[in-house]
């Protein structure tokens, strides 16, 4: 019963460690597609403030909520 109790946490541990390493990722995808973006002015504010909302959640630990922020600016952006 231990090596699951212990084996789950390890697994809970991996995850997350996953999802905090691809944030920085993500930010750097958003980064580099906003400044080939052609979109205007208005969309360009909606996308930053979503980048920086997502670098805010994942500095906070929240990294589920970062890789949503993320993949809406992402969309907005035509990016996967």
């Amino acid at each position: 019963m231990w090596r699951v109790v212990v084996g789950g946490v390890a697994a809970v541990l991996v995850v997350g460690s996953a999802w905090a390493t691809n944030c920085p990722n993500d930010m750097k995808v958003v980064d580099d597609a906003l400044k080939a973006s052609k979109a205007d002015d208005a969309t360009k504010k909606k996308i930053t403030d979503l980048r920086k909302k997502g670098e805010d959640e994942h500095k906070a630990g929240k990294h589920a909520d970062s890789l949503k922020s993320l993949a809406e600016a992402k969309k907005m952006l035509n990016v996967k």
